[in-house]
């Protein structure tokens, strides 16, 4: 017997099937029935919880983004306290590198989305407010570190997170050159801890 989901609920399980679409197929695997199969839903069950593909695209997107958000905010909240700004900027970075395949769906699905946002200004729109929130974050902890440009300094290491996002899932680099980048741009806030498994 098929469980019943109230309309939150399946519109999540849409953007979470959306989502899985993106990772094997990429943007051009993306049309309505490939996710209705996905999600399991007619594809008028679709179009009963989203009026265009648009508005699918979008929620899917902030749906994958809060998720982030949420999980990087945590892992600073619940960094020991007192945490060196050190500490909780490797937590970040590595939480947004694909590590693992948990994080590397979630980078598939955003480099599919950034091909689509550069075309599409409610998209980009989306993706703008996505990282300034991430960027805030960052940036927070740069000055807590004292360093004399927090906004340039989370702009670098945001750019190099996502440069090595898009290498590491190309095959070009492996997760051992990743992190060890990741700790050289952070080396300017005082010495590494010992570099524990991401």
């Amino acid at each position: 017997m098929r469980t019943r989901l109230d309309p939150s609920q399946r519109r999540t399980a849409i953007a979470e099937a959306v989502g899985r679409v993106l990772t094997r197929g990429g943007p051009d695997a993306l049309g309505l029935r490939e996710v209705a199969a996905e999600a399991g839903v007619t594809t008028g069950a679709i179009q009963h919880h989203f009026t265009t593909k648009d508005d699918m695209l979008l929620f899917t997107l902030e749906h994958h983004g809060r998720r982030l958000v949420e999980r990087l905010s945590a892992r600073a909240a619940g960094a020991p306290q007192p945490s060196a700004p050190r500490r909780v900027l490797r937590a970040i970075a590595i939480e947004l590198l694909p590590l693992d395949e948990e994080r590397a769906v979630e980078a598939r699905i955003a480099a599919a989305f950034t091909l689509r946002a550069a075309a599409d200004p409610e998209l980009a729109q989306v993706f703008r407010r996505q990282y300034a929130l991430l960027h805030t974050l960052v940036a927070d902890q740069f000055g807590r570190a004292g360093v004399p440009d927090a906004d340039a300094d989370a702009r670098e290491l945001l750019c190099l997170i996502e440069g090595l996002r898009t290498q590491r899932l190309l095959g070009e680099i492996d997760d051992g050159t990743i992190v060890a980048m990741v700790e050289r741009v952070l080396d300017r806030l005082g010495p590494a801890h010992p570099v524990r498994p991401a």
